[in-house]
């Protein structure tokens, strides 16, 4: 009777070692098929892998995010001062600005791989590459976009598996809203990215796509820049269905308070509504949350109030 529990634990141990080697030898096959694969970011760069990376850095939020989301929480060794989300991200070591990150901590550490963005980031893109560091850029003024960089990091990574389950659920939810809007009328929206100057977003924005997929119509697409100053004069004569702000910056209250804005179509008719910010500026997986957000509150008719 003694002897059960033996022979029980060495048949545990069998199917452990089983268990193991077929994963490792996945591992080997799936290292070995990664060898010299190259892989194109979104500047159109050539990153070619040997290896899957182990230490990433990222010096962008919403990249942080994205990486994140699809499990790599172990290997991002470092992140920018102004990556707060998941809270995971508060305990890893920070690497400077957005604008200007620590290159001497960053080349320390010793990362496989850096994840950034592109914008008022490229002159770092050149000096990490003149480094030697391995770069990939991930920029987006898509929610598609922001779904294939989703795909991409996961492809760069190991985690192609996670990477689609969390592209498929935006996908999913993205489609949600686009199918229940196909014959609504579009109302027109106005979101305020800065109070003085005001300022709002172009046509190339991110915000811009945002507003589309949500079914409205953004009165400040007439100008190509993706933030631009926007006159008072210009706001009263497009007069807004909807006027939205950060909740970073104000309340709805203050907006319905400003001198002269007592006017607008929005403010009186109680429109006038307050997003979290990083919903609608980080370009990661949270968008869709944004999204819905406004999809909400311009389309109250169709998704409640």
């Amino acid at each position: 009777m003694k002897k059960k529990p033996t022979a029980l634990l060495l048949i545990l141990l069998l199917v452990l070692t089983l268990a193991l080697g077929l994963a490792t030898g996945c591992s080997a096959q799936n290292e070995q098929a990664l060898k010299g694969k190259t892989f194109t970011d979104t500047m159109g760069r050539q990153i070619t892998l040997d290896a899957y990376p182990q230490k990433i850095i990222s010096l962008a939020p919403a990249i942080t995010e994205i990486l994140f989301a699809i499990g790599l929480d172990q290997e991002i060794i470092g992140v920018t001062d102004y990556c707060d989300y998941p809270e995971q991200a508060l305990t890893k070591e920070k690497m400077g600005g957005f604008k200007n990150p620590n290159l001497e901590t960053i080349v320390a550490a010793e990362p496989d791989m850096v994840f950034i963005a592109a914008g008022v980031q490229e002159d770092v893109i050149k000096k990490l590459e003149e480094l030697k560091v391995t770069v990939v850029v991930l920029d987006a003024d898509t929610i598609d976009q922001v779904i294939s960089n989703i795909e991409l990091a996961g492809s760069l990574t190991g985690k192609e598996a996670e990477a689609k389950k969390v592209a498929a659920d935006m996908r999913t939810r993205m489609t949600n809203i686009t199918s229940k809007l196909k014959d609504v009328a579009k109302p027109t929206v106005f979101v305020e990215i800065w109070d003085d100057p005001l300022m709002s977003a172009g046509s190339t924005s991110f915000v811009n796509n945002l507003i589309e997929v949500a079914g409205g119509v953004n009165i400040a697409a007439g100008n190509t820049e993706k933030f631009y100053n926007y006159s008072m004069e210009s706001l009263l004569q497009a007069d807004p269905d909807y006027y939205i702000i950060n909740t970073h910056a104000h309340t709805p209250a203050d907006i319905q308070n400003r001198t002269g804005y007592e006017v607008l179509s929005a403010v009186k008719d109680n429109k006038v509504y307050a997003v979290d910010d990083n919903l609608i500026s980080r370009s990661g997986p949270r968008v869709i949350d944004g999204l819905e957000q406004i999809a909400k509150i311009i389309h109250p008719e169709v998704f409640g109030s």
